[in-house]
Parts: C-alpha cells; structure tokens; sequence
C-alpha cells in the first residue's frame, strides 16, 4: 500500500513538473507576442510610424511588421475581406508560382496577427466571438487545401515558422483534429541542415513538441537550436562576430539577422525553465549582438553593406528594428547586461542618439571595416579568394554584380541611401574602381563571385584604421587602400591597369542629391548645370560631406535625374513602375593613355560647409604606388603602411622602416615608443618580418580562426 502510494506521488509529481516546464514555454511564447511587457514602449511609436511594404518578403522585415499594432480599420478590413464559407481571403492568390513572396503565405500571417489580438487580454478583440470562426476556418482551408510552394523554404520553414506560435496560443481551443492537423502542418520541418536554416527547422521542431508536450523532443529541437550558438570557422558566428550563410559570406542583415531573432526569442521562451540559455551559449549571443549587430546601424538604419541579397523597400530601416527587438528580447535573457543592450535602442531611436559607440572595426572573416565617429558612419565591403562578395538567389540582387570590390557607403543623417536603390546607377558604386561601359550589368549566381587575390584585410588601432586589397577583377587589377584617420576618410588608388582599353572610372560617391552642390575650381561656385567636369577641382561639398581631391585628376560632378524600378533589382516589383530622382554623383576618370591610374583623395564628412572652405589635411601622402601606400600626420604622431611588396619607407619624424613581407601596420607615438599595429591581409604568414631604425623585428601573428586580426606591440624608442 505504501509503495503503491509513493509510485502515485512520483508519478503525480513528475506530471505536475511537465505541467509547470510546458505552462512556463507557452506563457513565454505567449507574452513574446502579446507586447505587454513596458520595454517595448520605448519603439513603439517607431513601428507603429513605418511603412509596410506590401510586397516584402523577407521574414525578418515581415515579423518586424507583426509587432505593429493594427488599428481597427486594419483588422475590420482582414475580417470583412474572408468568406467563412471557403475559409479564404478574397485578396489572396492561392494559385501564385513564384518562388519568392509567396502570396498564399499572407494567409497564415493573417492567422497569426488575429490569433494574438484573439488571445491577448489586453487586447480589445480578447475571445472576440466575430473572429473565434474566422481562425478555425482559415485553418480548416490550409490544412484542407495542403499548398506547396516551389520554393522549399516556404513549405519547411516559413509556414510552419508562422503557424506554430498560432497553435501553441490557441491550444486550448483547437479540437483533436485540428491538433493532429497542426502537427502534420509541423512536420514539414525536420532537424537536418546548417545554421540559420538548421535554427529555424529546429525552431519549428519545438513548436511541434510544445504542442503535443514532449519534453524529450523539446529538449532535442533546444540543444540543436544553441548547437549552432558556437564560434567555428563555418558557417553561422565567425570569430570577429560577423555572420556566414551559404559559405564564406558576411550575411548580418539576412541569415545571420533571422539567427539572432531567433535565438534571443528562443532564449526568451527558455527562461525560467530547464532550457534556459548556460553560461556560455549566453556569452557568444551576448558578443554577437554587442561585438557585432551593434556596430552596423546608425540612426535607426542598418548598414546597406549589411543588406545580403535583399535590397528591398524599407529594409534598412525595418531590419535595424528588428535587431532593436532582439536587444529588447535580451534584457530578459540577460538581465545583468540590460543597460548594453537598453543603449543600442537608445543611440538608433533617442533624439540625440546617445551614447554613442565610436572606433574602427575591421571584420577579418569577412573582408568588411566599420567605422562610426560622433558625427558620422562608414562601412567597406571587400572579398578576396577566402570570402564570396555577395550572391543573387530568387531573383534578388539582380544589380549588385559589383557589391564588394572596395564599395563603402557614408552618412551622416542615415538617410543618404534611403530609397535610392531603383534609380542607382549600379556601375558607379561608391569607391568602386571599374570599367564604365553601356552594356548592362552581368547577373551573379549563387557562388556570386571573389576578388582574384588573397591580400585583402583590414587593421585597427582605436578610431584609426586602414582598409585595403589588391583589385583583381574582370581584366583591371590595381591597389586600393582606405585610411581611417582622426574621424577622416583617406583613400588612395595604384597601379590601376588593363590590357581591355575601356573607360575605367573610381566612383567617389553617388547619393540622394539634397541641397546645393558646391566645388572649388579657381574660385568657390555652386553648380549650376547638371554635370561638371575639370581636371583642376580642388574641393566638392555636398549634403554635409566634404570630398578633398589630394593629386590632379579629371574629376567629374553630377546632380541630375535617374530613372530606375525597384522591378530592376528585385524580381518580386516586376510590375512596379520607373521612379525618376534627382541623384549626386562625383566619379574621377582614369586616362591610361595619359598613365593616370591612380587617384588620392579625402572624405570629411559631417562638417560645415564654412569650415570646410578653409580645409587643409593634416596628413601627407608619403608613398602611392605598387608597392606600398602610406600616409603620415603632420605632427609626426601617425604613420599608417599598406605594404604590398618588400620595400623601404622613409618619413618624416619617423624611424627608417623596412618590410620583407607584406601586411598592414600603424605606428602611433606614445610616451615611451611606438605603439605598432600590424595585420596580415594575406591570412597566409606566420610571422611579419620587418625593421624599425634598422633593428630587426619577426612578429608572430594571429593564427587558426583569428588569422587577418589585428595584433599590437611596442617598440620602445632607441
């Protein structure tokens, strides 16, 4: 009898444990829907004001959408626009073939934004009896109807992504059938794959398990979600915190955004339970949203270098959200860190955009440097032989063949870009050194394409940095570096040439033209006509950017319309129509003939134009040619070395250099010597073999995961 009782009181106490761990997992997919919680007060107001692009697509921007509050002529007109009778929408395509922007996929969206008005108490539509028929319908129709997209994401991931939070909120409402359909819906969605995709499979396997309460299944979808939550030298967090999807590619802004959606929501759902996040999974998805995502917004936009493949409407804006939420999500994660995560919201969405983060940031896995200074933001996308430029996949990035051959986009407000994409001129994008013909722009694939050459790379010190590769593309070859000096862009052009006599331009910007255009050509004029070419420009200001030429050069300036579709970039706008606006663009023409390959010239942006007219640089270009590119600071406290060959430097104030091999290197006076940065662009030496004032130095060099990383020594003065 005793037995048989202690077995009753086990068994009963294990169901209660079940009870409590389910209770907990659906209570917390619940709130993360609901918004109740006050923190997500503070974006409010931002995402109750942005458009909705109709036609998105991506399921980052999408979701960013669903936190959208709607109001009541909203949900009046997705309840007027269903038929009970067939369990559809009117405005719906159900038979729709494409592959991308599946238009039967807004069905279950519907579902989901109904279900959480349904569901919230808070909300005025809770247990509403006018839209309790409506879901049950509209699931009839889709379990009934079993739609298969071409496109096996939409059929995988994306639907089931979509539905299981709708299953698990409405549980308790759902009849046996409807829960054995939910599950045939979930099992489209089976573990297998790599990051990102692996985590949202697996996000979708623990939907499934929520829903009929296996606790086995649920442990085994959460420790294959956080086995992607690691540092490896695949895909998914790279060692510097940047992220690869579809081999060595830098996708922040597509995969690797939905990663860190998804593991800061699944790490919500967790907490308070078994499966909450340990220590170390907790640290890397700390330092990937903290040493990563934070760098690549300004001002409540995301880094267009950052896009992926998916130029899209709005997606600069809607994409910096979503990684807003994220860092919401992570206050509750990781509530010792709060006030981190708290001021990424605070510099993208306060009115003075404090506190501010400032420095130089080179990714070396992923050939992309990241500067923000206190007045302004800058990022270069390069490739080499290890790391793919980009890709075009489903129709998207039809225009982007030369994304990541040294292209960089500057901004001040953040709104420089917005919006531009259809009427760009895609072969002229900024600092971008290639051939200007008519013919139109070749499409990548999915293996996009890689800079021939291993010497690209980046190297740090502080604000300070230096970017550079040597350009190997389409028959044109040439170096290029970027110095990033006193919150100043310095860039210098070399050895630029080809066999192919075609027109070779560097783009040194082209922008949203907004305001006057001023240049100095003898005298300070404004331009008047739409296009202005000289071979003795002195100085451009435009919309808060100073542009300093620093040799002689045939520079040309534009302010005139451009014609473009967003149909042109990405096939989901096939039928959208022209947009014409007025754009500014400043480009240098390289005449070979005349053996002018070369360029050199100095950015200074967020200044006033009246200060600007009296600008003087405070730094001479000490070397540009094939060998090396270097530049030193009037006041002998900076030399800053692109080395591409073995050779001798002699500057001013500074001590004799010698360098044997190549690399990257910053020597900044202190107190008691140089302070040396040093950085291998080739990701190939062990050592860097070099001499200052004629003493020899062999310095070691990161290897493994951290090769290409900036590593610092100091060399006491002799």
């Amino acid at each position: 009898m005793k037995l048989s009782f202690f077995i009753f009181l086990l068994v009963f106490s294990v169901q209660c444990q079940a009870q409590e761990f389910f209770g907990t997992l659906e209570k917390n997919i619940a709130q993360y829907y609901h918004k109740n919680d006050s923190g997500y007060n503070s974006l409010d107001s931002i995402i109750n004001n942005l458009h909705q692009d109709p036609d998105a697509v991506d399921m980052v921007t999408k979701e960013v959408y669903e936190k959208k509050t709607p109001v009541d002529s909203e949900v009046k007109k997705i309840l007027s626009g269903f038929d009970l009778t067939t369990g559809k929408w009117d405005d719906i395509n159900y038979n729709d073939k494409r592959e991308s922007g599946w238009d039967p996929k807004i069905h279950a969206e519907r579902i989901l934004l109904l279900t959480t008005l349904y569901t919230n108490p808070q909300s005025k539509y809770y247990l509403k009896a006018e839209i309790k028929p409506v879901l049950h319908q509209a699931l009839k129709f889709w379990f009934d109807a079993n739609l298969i997209c071409k496109n096996w994401w939409y059929n995988e991931i994306g639907i089931p992504k979509t539905l299981g939070p709708v299953f698990i909120m409405l549980r308790n409402e759902l009849s046996a059938d409807e829960v054995n359909k939910a599950v045939i819906v979930l099992n489209h969605s089976k573990i297998k794959m790599t990051g990102q995709n692996k985590v949202w499979l697996a996000g979708n396997v623990l939907f499934k398990a929520i829903l009929i309460k296996d606790e086995a299944l649920a442990k085994t979808a959460r420790d294959t979600i956080f086995s992607e939550l690691r540092i490896s030298g695949n895909e998914g967090i790279q060692q510097d915190f940047s992220f690869h999807q579809h081999g060595p590619q830098q996708q922040f802004g597509n995969y690797g955004l939905s990663f860190v959606n998804t593991l800061s929501f699944w790490s919500r759902v967790f907490s308070g339970t078994s499966l909450k996040a340990d220590k170390e999974h907790l640290a890397i998805l700390k330092d990937l949203m903290l040493n990563g995502y934070s760098w690549i917004t300004w001002k409540g936009y995301l880094d267009i270098n950052s896009f992926g493949r998916q130029f899209f409407k709005g997606v600069d804006r809607s994409k910096a959200l979503a990684i807003a939420y994220s860092m919401l999500d992570m206050t509750f994660v990781d509530p010792e860190n709060a006030n981190q995560y708290m001021e990424f919201i605070s510099r993208n969405y306060s009115p003075k955009y404090l506190p501010q983060l400032n420095g130089t940031k080179h990714f070396w896995t992923s050939d992309m440097t990241v500067h923000r200074s206190p007045n302004w933001f800058a990022t270069l996308k390069m490739s080499s032989n290890r790391v793919q430029a980009t890709e075009a996949l489903n129709r998207e990035n039809l225009k982007g063949y030369f994304l990541g051959d040294g292209n960089y986009f500057v901004t001040v407000d953040g709104d420089e870009y917005e919006g531009i994409f259809p009427y760009l001129n895609w072969k002229k994008l900024p600092g971008v050194t290639n051939f200007q013909t008519s013919a139109p722009l070749k499409v990548l694939g999915f293996s996009g394409y890689r800079n021939k050459g291993d010497f690209t790379g980046g190297v740090v010190s502080g604000k300070n940095g230096i970017s550079a590769f040597s350009l190997n593309r389409d028959s044109l070859s040439g170096n290029k570096a970027t110095f990033w000096l006193n919150d100043k862009m310095v860039c210098l052009g070399s050895n630029i040439h080809s066999d192919i006599q075609k027109p070779v331009f560097t783009t040194i910007n082209q922008t949203k033209l907004k305001g006057p255009v001023y240049f100095y050509d003898n005298k300070t004029r404004e331009l008047k006509d739409t296009v202005y070419s000289s071979k003795s420009i002195k100085w451009v200001y435009h919309n808060k950017i100073g542009y300093y030429n620093l040799q002689p050069a045939n520079i040309s300036i534009s302010a005139k319309n451009q014609t473009g579709s967003w149909g042109d970039i990405a096939f989901v706008y096939d039928k959208e129509k022209p947009i014409t606006k007025p754009v500014f663009t400043l480009d240098i023409y390289h005449d070979f003939l005349a053996q002018t390959g070369s360029y050199a010239y100095e950015l200074v942006p967020g200044e006033d134009f009246e200060k600007f007219k009296t600008f003087s640089p405070d730094f001479e270009i000490i070397q540009n040619n094939k060998k090396a590119q270097v530049i030193a600071t009037r006041n002998g406290s900076t030399l800053m070395l692109a080395i591409y060959e073995p050779t001798s430097i002699k500057a001013k104030s500074f001590p004799v250099l010698k360098f044997m091999t190549c690399g990257l290197y910053i020597l900044e006076k202190s107190k008691a010597g140089w302070l040396v940065s040093i950085s291998d662009p080739t990701q190939k030496l062990e050592n860097a073999n070099w001499q200052i004032g004629g003493k020899s130095e062999s310095t070691p060099l990161p290897q493994n995961l951290n090769k290409g990383k900036t590593i610092q020594i100091n060399i006491p003065f002799n």
